[in-house]
């Protein structure tokens, strides 16, 4: 990893960041906080919105800038131009400003660079945005996703709901006492909180909000989760002092809820990732659910015998497809080959869950993708009561879960 103390400025640090994502496999959220880590919070939030902006509008800015480039430059200098452009069509910045930062950090890379990239970004502020899109970079998707997508829901549902995939994400909680209450301290409190739709403990606030500072933070009124990802818990139905197993549990958001809905069952949270555990454990301590036990195990061999647990809450890793708002950075660190690992590995866990479960015990396959390779694809020949595929709107992320019995 580049060496910080080389670089002060946040557009260089974010031409590092997106390098770092796109041609390395770094996680967005890994490289920011790694190079903005001494910048002061304005230039920390700008370093956020330059990296996560460039990656969600990627193909349309794609397009954008190729039209006035005569051959593919290196990566650098793409990078510089993405976040020029990025500035000058989605950020109240003035074309100067965008334009001369960009060309003063290209310079730490490809000093005979710079005057192309000061050319280039001048035509790009004055011309209007390429009206002629390719369906998929009007999407802002990889073409390979945006053909699966079109195939599977027709081309008028993919362009609808990946719009919702270039705005930030608003902030969703799960309260974990009274809902309405909770709204009401935070509405005195000057916040702008409403209820979610997807989930009876679902609250929505402002992108951005500071979540340190909301009423009952530190003594545990909430866990910070999407509504979408709410549902599956929501739909569970056990008596109330089973055993629950959520497999895949950190960072605890759904073992937080299981706990919430079920205070008498008996809940293992099992999470493989040792570094996983303590971010966990720290969750779990500040939500105060006594009725919670963290095992470190392996999700494809549970340390539970057969037929012996009542619910499971399958979280399975996945493509995240259905999170591209919060994380765009996804849609870079999988192929579509990936994809059918995963819903390979997706299976296996599956059986491995099976396997534990009680007759007439129920099973929730969850994961925070849309692809119906690892959704549909994936439940085919076992006995699904229920299933619910959610895709991405202004209010919630995209998300699929399934109701399975044994």
């Amino acid at each position: 990893m580049l060496q910080k103390s080389a670089i002060t400025s946040v557009r260089t640090l974010a031409i590092h960041a997106l390098i770092a994502i796109l041609e390395h496999h770094h996680k967005a959220e890994a490289a920011i906080q790694h190079l903005g880590e001494h910048l002061a919070p304005r230039d920390r939030a700008l370093l956020h919105e330059l990296v996560l902006g460039v990656l969600r509008r990627f193909f349309s800015l794609e397009a954008d800038v190729s039209r006035f480039l005569k051959q593919k430059p290196d990566i650098a200098v793409r990078i510089s131009l993405f976040v020029g452009a990025y500035q000058l069509r989605h950020m109240r910045i003035p074309t100067h400003a965008a334009v001369s930062e960009c060309v003063e950090s290209i310079k730490s890379f490809q000093p005979k660079a710079s005057g192309m990239v000061n050319a280039i970004l001048r035509k790009v502020a004055n011309h209007e945005p390429p009206k002629k899109l390719k369906p998929y970079q009007r999407a802002d998707i990889p073409r390979w996703m945006y053909i699966h997508w079109r195939d599977a829901w027709g081309e008028e549902a993919v362009q609808h709901f990946c719009q919702a995939l270039l705005t930030p994400p608003p902030l969703c909680l799960a309260i974990m006492g009274n809902r309405e209450t909770w709204l009401e301290q935070a509405l005195q409190q000057g916040f702008e909180a409403v209820a979610g739709e997807l989930s009876a403990y679902a609250v929505l606030l402002p992108t951005g909000t500071d979540v340190t500072s909301l009423p009952g933070f530190q003594e545990g009124a909430f866990s910070v989760m999407d509504q979408a990802a709410q549902t599956p818990i929501m739909a569970l139905s056990i008596p109330q002092s089973g055993t629950i197993l959520d497999i895949c549990a950190a960072p605890g958001g759904k073992t937080s809820l299981l706990s919430q809905r079920f205070p008498t069952a008996k809940i293992f949270a099992i999470e493989r990732q040792g570094k996983r555990i303590p971010r966990l454990q720290e969750n779990l301590s500040r939500l105060k659910k006594a009725n919670t036990h963290i095992i470190q195990g392996d999700a494809l061999k549970l340390p539970f015998p057969d037929a012996s647990v009542d619910a499971i809450i399958l979280d399975a890793p996945c493509s995240a497809s259905g999170i591209l708002r919060r994380h765009p950075d996804a849609k870079f660190l999988h192929s579509e080959n990936d994809v059918m690992a995963l819903a390979q590995q997706q299976k296996q866990m599956l059986d491995e869950a099976m396997r534990t479960l009680k007759p007439k015990g129920a099973l929730i396959y969850a994961v925070c993708s849309i692809h119906p390779k690892e959704n549909a694809s994936v439940l085919a020949g076992y006995p699904v009561l229920q299933q619910q595929r959610i895709f991405p709107s202004e209010t919630h992320d995209g998300f699929f879960w399934a109701y399975l019995s044994k």
